[in-house]
C-alpha cells in the first residue's frame, strides 16, 4: 500500500522542504496521522501533486480555510486529479475542512475533525476494497450528506517528531465558548487550563486568557492574549465577557507586577462585527486611556481579524463586512501616553483575504466559477489587492457569502453537525441577534 502525504506549493527553506500545507509543528494533526499510520505498520511517504499518481492513498491536510485555495491551484489542472481520472483515493482532513463543498471534485473522502481512531481503518477499507462507513467520514462517491464531526476521547498519547522540535498535546480545544470561535465549537474541550491554551492546530505557543493573565506563574515573557472586541457591548454580546474595567485593571497590574524591564503584550481583536460602529472601535482607545501604568512601560500591539460567520458557531448566521478595510489600520499607532504605547501590528490582512475565507466557508455547488477565478485568473493576481474585492463583485454575486442568514434557512453547510447540537447553536444564534440589536422575524 503507497501511501503519501501531498506536500504542495514547496519552497526550500534551511536545508528543508517547506509548504503551506505541511510544515513543523503547525501541522502537528498531519503528524499525528502520519504516527498513526506508521504504528499500524503503514509506511508513509511524502508527493506532490504531480507525483500524486505514483501512490493508491493521497492524504491532504487543510489547516486553514485558506489551504483550500493553496490546494487547488496546485492540483486544479492537472488531469491526473480529475474526478474519473483518479487512479489513487484522496483523503482530506483537518481543521482546515470546515466545508467540503469547494473540494468535492478532487477527493474521495472527508475526515471531519479528530482522525487519529479513524485514519487507519479507511485505509484498510480502500485497501481491502470495501465501503467504509463512519459518522465522521464523507465518501464523497455517495454525494454530499450529514456527518458528525468526531472528537478526541483522550489526549493524543505519544510525542511527536515535529522536526526540528517535538511535540506533545498537553490539551484540546479552549476552556471558553465565544460565539465566534468555529475551534470552540468544533473541539470539545479536554484537559482544562485555568489560565491558557495552546490554540488551534498544535501551535505551540501559549495564549493566555485575558481574564486569568496573573494566574499565569511566568510574568516574565510576551503576553499573548485576546479581547475580541473593541467595546464592551460587543464582547458580551459573543459571550466574551470582558468589562472595560477588567481592562484598565489588567494593563495598570502588569505595569506594576511584570518581571523584566518592560511588558510587551500581543493582542488579537475581532472587527467589523454586525452593528459595529466607529463609537465601538473608539470606546476601545477611550479605556486605555484610563490606564495608569505607574510601573515598566507597556507596549500594546494589536492585531485585528475581520468578523468571520464561521459554521458551527452561533455567528454562521451572521453577516460579513467587507467594506471596512483593516489592512489600511497597518503600523499605525492607536496610543501613546507616559508608560503606554499602543499600535496596530504590521500586517493586518484585507477585505480580500476576508472574502477567501468567507467563499470557502460558505461555498456551495454554485461556488466553483469563483473558486477558479480566485485560483487562476491571471487578470485578478494582477490587481492590487484592494482591488480585488471590487473586481469579483462586477462578475459574481457576493451577497451569498456576505449576507445574514435566518436560523430557519438552510446553510451551505447543513451537513455539519458537532458536540453542540445544530439546535441548541441555533438557539444561540437567536439570542446573539437580539443582543446584537437585530432579532429575527419569524419568518
Amino acid at each position: 500500500m503507497r501511501i503519501a502525504f501531498l506536500v504542495y506549493t514547496p519552497k526550500q527553506k534551511q536545508g528543508r522542504r517547506k509548504s503551506s500545507s505541511f510544515d513543523w509543528s503547525t501541522n502537528a494533526g498531519g503528524y499525528m496521522i502520519i504516527d498513526c499510520l506508521q504504528r499500524a505498520g503503514y509506511s508513509v511517504s511524502f508527493c506532490s501533486p504531480e507525483t500524486a499518481k505514483e501512490h493508491d492513498v493521497v492524504l491532504v491536510s487543510l489547516t486553514s480555510t485558506f489551504d483550500i485555495y493553496n490546494l487547488i491551484s496546485d492540483i486544479g489542472r492537472l488531469a491526473s486529479w480529475r474526478k474519473g481520472n483518479r487512479t489513487f483515493k484522496v483523503i482530506a482532513g483537518g481543521f482546515g475542512l470546515q466545508n467540503i463543498y469547494p473540494l468535492r471534485n478532487y477527493v474521495d473522502y472527508g475526515v471531519f475533525g479528530r482522525g487519529e481512531n479513524i485514519i487507519v481503518p479507511l485505509v484498510q477499507a480502500i485497501e481491502r476494497k470495501k465501503d467504509f462507513l463512519h459518522e465522521s467520514v464523507m465518501a464523497l462517491e455517495h454525494g454530499v450528506y450529514p456527518v458528525k464531526v468526531a472528537q478526541a476521547e483522550a489526549l493524543y498519547p505519544y510525542e511527536l517528531d515535529t522536526k526540528p522540535v517535538k511535540y506533545k498535546e498537553t490539551e484540546i480545544g479552549c476552556p471558553r465558548k465565544c460565539y465566534f470561535c468555529h475551534y470552540s465549537f468544533s473541539r470539545r474541550n479536554l484537559k482544562i487550563h485555568e489560565s491558557s491554551f495552546l490554540g488551534a492546530m498544535g501551535f505551540t505557543v501559549k495564549e493566555v486568557l485575558f481574564d486569568k493573565i496573573f494566574q499565569d506563574s511566568d510574568r516574565k515573557n510576551k503576553i499573548r492574549t485576546a479581547l475580541d472586541g473593541f467595546s464592551e457591548r460587543l464582547r458580551f454580546a459573543f459571550n466574551k465577557r470582558l468589562s472595560n474595567e477588567l481592562i484598565v485593571q489588567t494593563v495598570e497590574r502588569a505595569s506594576r507586577e511584570w518581571l523584566g524591564k518592560s511588558v510587551w503584550v500581543s493582542l488579537y481583536h475581532i472587527g467589523s462585527y454586525p452593528t459595529e460602529t466607529d463609537e465601538d472601535r473608539e470606546e476601545f482607545k477611550k479605556v486605555l486611556e484610563m490606564c495608569n501604568c505607574t510601573g515598566k512601560k507597556v507596549y500594546i500591539d494589536v492585531h485585528v481579524t475581520p468578523f468571520r460567520p464561521s459554521p458551527l458557531t452561533p455567528s454562521a448566521y451572521l453577516p460579513a463586512n467587507l467594506s471596512y478595510d483593516w489592512s489600511k489600520k497597518s503600523n499605525t499607532t492607536i496610543l501613546i501616553k507616559e508608560n503606554l504605547k499602543v499600535g496596530y501590528m504590521l500586517f493586518i490582512e484585507s477585505p480580500f483575504s476576508l472574502l477567501q475565507s468567507l467563499v470557502a466557508e460558505r461555498a456551495t455547488e454554485k461556488s466553483d466559477d469563483i473558486i477558479n477565478t480566485i485560483c487562476f485568473s491571471k487578470q485578478l493576481a494582477k490587481l492590487k489587492v484592494v482591488d480585488k474585492v471590487y473586481a469579483l463583485s462586477k462578475t459574481f454575486d457576493l451577497t451569498p457569502y456576505t449576507r445574514e442568514y435566518h436560523t430557519k434557512e438552510k446553510l451551505s453547510t447543513w451537513y455539519l453537525e458537532s458536540y453542540t447540537p445544530q439546535e441548541k447553536v441555533k438557539e444561540m444564534a437567536r439570542k446573539l441577534k437580539e443582543n446584537l440589536g437585530m432579532p429575527e422575524d419569524e419568518k
